[in-house]
């Protein structure tokens, strides 16, 4: 059993406050390169006008439908990658499977159609969180992945294991 599964069964699965400020910070990264490539798209319409070329559909119509692909992007090939986005990562926390690992392509996917009608519902596969015994939203529950504190992140030592075995526990 690795150690992100033994978070998991102890408790050690991420809270609905930490797993919101993590959210918040991806919407924030996203928007950001959003807005990025926004941005690069009407210089580039900007500058094939200047040309004097007139395509039948604009850069950024183009990359208006583009937007959903590249917030499926972010989060798929973060999970995928890493198990964790950047706002999991600011806020150490990681996205595992029951044995441990980042999730696979697929299971992120399905992940992020979770998040899709997690928000749909009236954000209740979000909310979900607060009442699921293992903090769990609906997305986890699809895709079968746990949130958990990645301790690993600032140290090799487990906080929770240290007390433990410390005087003062």
């Amino acid at each position: 059993m690795s150690k992100a599964d033994l978070h998991v069964l102890n408790g050690r699965t991420a809270g609905f406050v930490t797993r919101l400020f993590a959210y918040v910070l991806d919407v924030a990264v996203v928007a950001g390169i959003v807005a990025i490539g926004g941005w690069i798209a009407v210089l580039v319409d900007n500058t094939i006008e200047q040309v004097g070329f007139d395509p039948r559909v604009d850069m950024a119509t183009i990359y208006v439908g583009m937007i959903p692909l590249i917030i499926t992007l972010y989060f798929v090939m973060f999970w995928s990658l890493t198990g964790r986005t950047i706002g999991k990562w600011f806020m150490g926390l990681r996205v595992v499977t029951a044995d441990g690992r980042s999730p696979t392509i697929g299971r992120s996917i399905v992940r992020i159609l979770g998040y899709v009608v997690s928000t749909v519902v009236f954000w209740g596969g979000f909310l979900w969180v607060l009442v699921d015994r293992n903090r769990r939203g609906w997305h986890d529950h699809f895709a079968k992945t746990w949130v958990v504190y990645d301790y690993s992140r600032g140290s090799d030592v487990d906080p929770f294991e240290a007390y433990a075995t410390s005087d003062d526990g």
